[in-house]
């Protein structure tokens, strides 16, 4: 007897001794219904600080410092709700791990435990110690939940809970609740976490450094509570196909895998017994193996990969009300609703749309046949998602194979998030999203990562395509917003509408001239206040609008008269603007207030003239040149005779530029023509006999003939056939177009093809650089379409 009770006593010693060692869990003091929770295994390290500071901002939650407050043991924050929108936290740590540096106003006994407050100059919160455990918050009740015996309840949530808090690993680890997303400040990153259809609870470990954020995820699936994810139950991660497809203009996309078997196991009792056999009897749906939806700016694609084109194919024709071909792609218009049953996952249900056309495999659906061309324009251009360096080095940091895949381009993300934390939009190109399901363990990966220069490995890719309702009579040309230095674009229809359009494509204003522009537009600054206007001539007006297309000046022209394009000069620098108004036997020249120019010598000019008068300056002279038909003249700026030209210079037509300090041409007896300042002329004969076309600067000299270009001494023998006159841009780019082909050819100017050139495009382009420093390049594609590519 006293034997089995002194095993009874050592075996009683023994419990107690190691209930007294057992390691106390933060975890199990917090509250009830948290709604997040951050796990810090030390505080000391670099990134605890930064991302404490940033996500209280997200939280937009005025927190301390947590770096001063412990030292380097675990911390735990644990947010709750207080009042009917206002979050609370409530931190924990071992009491040895605190830094003593408080002071204390008073203190209140409460269930057995002394709670303080404490006053600083910034903040008044309180603390206690419960177990060896350090407990903080600003808010008292807070603490006292977590006194008292009533807190965290053992429910499957909550046991979920507790099982991803004692597998998280990292330095960061983040919990969150499906509620968490409606407490975070900004829209765009509350959408992001939203996980109500997804798991009650994730656990994310935090990676991060100067590089990248990446948050590695992970959750539960469970039976018991059917959530949207559950459809997705069984299915195994696949490859995206759909993203071969995406134009690099998109906004966001998302896929999903698919396998109608599986979801049709999966929503058994779910749904109706009528809506499963529905779905069930739709053979097409057995055939597919990816859903995704393309979100632009203004208009969303459905797209759907498939295993056979052979059902698909035979439905898109049985709906067909009619078709018709854009760049060897056939674009149908359905008549009615091309799926009957409805896809049994709400998020990528296919509502019915009015285009649709099929590249390989992949259905692509739109309300809008802009957009499908602008799918089938990108895909033609190799300018989609998966041959994006950026996004491949993005996509290297998570797993391969998803069910679920969400990319948002950033550059479409809110530019007010980036400021918010000092970073530079142009530095980060995608957020990408990865979900995965295995075994009823759901694997979440949220990646952003700095990017770096895209390769340029497949040339430039389209920035947009724009389809105006008529023909496009004035080549699209590109402009600087004052306000926001983004480039634009203006050009004007058939009908004489004149359109002002964002590098994004959308169209800014649109403003109907009642006649058609002469010549080119011109930027100016009439009042001297950074404040750009427009300048040019119509057959009827010298017209200047502002930015917003509203009239600031008009002058009609004679009735009847023919008039040529505007020649805008501001000869010293200053914005005293002349505008010379050119007809084809006079020049009519005002300056800024539209009053006419008096003491200019429009007698010298004894001719027709046949092309805009222009203005250089070499040295400290000034050089008007000024061809007519039958004579070249070339005046100072009061209209007096600088270089005497003899009429027999047989230059008619053709257009003059400066070239080393000296006047080059090119006769109508394919001569080279170059006139000193002194007026010695020499002549160049040029092989062809077919007619030339010249563009030259300073520094080069560019011209064409049949199939032979010539930059700058070096002869390039291109395909033959009907080109446009060179092009020259900002000394590094010369540009020809082939309008039999429809191709546009780019050149360095040392003689070299630029790489992956020739694009599509039927007109003369015109190149920027935008506030990114890409190259931004416009043309015509179709009659009424406007392209503009990007090139990094």
């Amino acid at each position: 007897m006293k034997k089995i009770s002194l095993f009874l006593l050592l075996l009683l010693i023994t419990n107690c001794d190691n209930g007294y060692k057992k390691e106390i869990n933060l975890i199990d003091l917090v509250p009830t219904n948290p709604i997040l929770l951050v796990k810090y295994n030390s505080t000391k390290e670099i990134d605890a600080e930064i991302f404490h500071k940033n996500f209280s901002s997200l939280l937009n939650y005025k927190s301390d410092s947590i770096s001063k407050k412990f030292l380097d043991k675990p911390v735990l924050i644990s947010y709750h709700k207080i009042g009917k929108n206002e979050i609370q936290s409530i931190i924990y740590s071992e009491q040895k791990n605190v830094i003593n540096n408080i002071n204390i106003k008073d203190s209140v006994k409460y269930n057995g435990f002394t709670i303080k407050r404490i006053v600083n100059e910034h903040n008044e919160y309180y603390n206690t110690i419960k177990n060896g455990i350090y407990i903080e918050s600003k808010s008292k009740l807070l603490i006292e939940n977590s006194l008292r015996n009533s807190n965290h309840i053992y429910t499957e949530k909550s046991g979920d809970l507790k099982k991803l808090y004692n597998i998280s690993s990292s330095n960061i680890s983040l919990l969150i609740s499906n509620n968490f997303s409606k407490y975070l400040k900004n829209s765009t990153i509350s959408k992001l976490f939203q996980t109500s259809a997804i798991s009650d609870w994730i656990q994310f470990d935090i990676e991060l450094n100067q590089n990248k954020i990446t948050l590695n995820g992970i959750g539960f699936q469970r039976d018991s509570i059917f959530k949207k994810i559950n459809v997705l139950k069984d299915i195994n991660p696949s490859l995206s196909i759909i993203n071969k497809i995406i134009p690099s203009n998109f906004k966001q996309f998302k896929r999903i895998a698919y396998n109608h078997s599986k979801i049709i196991s999966n929503l058994e009792n779910k749904i109706s017994i009528n809506e499963l056999k529905k779905v069930m009897n739709d053979s097409l749906l057995y055939d597919i193996n990816e859903i995704g939806k393309i979100f632009f700016e203004n208009d969303t694609i459905s797209t759907i990969s498939v295993k056979s084109n052979e059902l698909l194919e035979s439905l898109i024709q049985n709906n067909s009300n009619a078709s018709y071909i854009y760049r060897n792609n056939k674009i149908h218009e359905f008549n009615k609703k091309l799926f009957k049953t409805k896809i049994p996952f709400e998020d990528f249900k296919i509502s019915k749309k009015n285009y649709g056309t099929l590249i390989e495999n992949i259905l692509i659906l739109s309300n809008s046949k802009n957009s499908i061309e602008n799918i089938i324009l990108n895909f033609n251009n190799n300018s989609t998602l998966n041959k994006s360096s950026r996004f491949k080095k993005n996509y290297d940091n998570i797993p391969q194979k998803s069910n679920l895949l969400n990319v948002y381009n950033l550059s479409h993300f809110d530019t007010v998030l980036f400021k918010d934390y000092n970073l530079k939009q142009e530095n980060y190109s995608f957020w990408i999203n990865h979900l995965s399901i295995e075994k009823n363990i759901i694997y979440i990966t949220h990646s952003i990562a700095k990017s770096e220069k895209e390769i340029n490995v497949l040339g430039p890719k389209i920035l947009f395509n724009l389809k105006l309702n008529d023909g496009i009579f004035l080549k699209p040309k590109w402009m600087k917003n004052y306000v926001t230095k983004k480039k634009e674009l203006i050009t004007q229809d058939n009908k004489n509408n004149l359109y002002l359009i964002s590098s994004l494509g959308e169209i800014i204003w649109k403003k109907n001239l009642k006649s058609k522009i002469i010549g080119e537009i011109t930027q100016i600054d009439l009042y001297k206040n950074g404040r750009l206007q427009y300048a040019f001539n119509t057959e009827k007006s010298f017209m200047i609008l502002d930015k917003n297309g509203k009239e600031v000046k008009k002058i009609d022209h004679k009735k009847n008269a023919k008039v040529l394009g505007l020649s805008v000069f501001d000869y010293d620098k200053n914005k005293n603007y002349r505008f010379l108004i050119c007809y084809d036997d006079q020049i009519k020249m005002l300056d800024s207030k539209m009053k006419i120019v008096r003491g200019f010598n429009k007698n010298n000019i004894k001719h027709k003239i046949t092309n805009s008068p222009k203005h250089f300056t070499i040295g400290s002279k000034d050089y008007l040149i000024i061809n007519t038909e039958k004579k070249l003249y070339i005046t100072d700026r009061r209209g007096n005779i600088r270089i005497k030209v003899p009429e027999n210079l047989n230059v008619s037509g053709n257009e003059i530029y400066i070239n080393k300090n000296s006047i080059l041409t090119i006769d109508n007896d394919n001569n080279l023509i170059r006139i000193n300042l002194n007026g010695k002329i020499s002549k160049k004969p040029l092989p062809l006999e077919s007619k030339y076309s010249i563009t030259s600067n300073n520094k080069n000299t560019i011209y064409i003939s049949e199939n032979i270009l010539n930059i700058n001494n070096k002869n390039i023998e291109i395909k033959y056939g009907n080109y446009s006159k060179p092009k020259l841009f900002n000394n590094e780019f010369v540009s020809v177009t082939n309008f039999d082909e429809s191709k546009v050819y780019l050149f360095d100017t040392n003689g070299d093809s630029i790489d992956h050139f020739p694009i599509f495009g039927n007109s003369i382009i015109d190149v920027t650089i935008n506030n990114k420093k890409n190259k931004l390049i416009t043309v015509c594609g179709d009659e009424n379409e406007i392209l503009t590519y990007y090139l990094d």
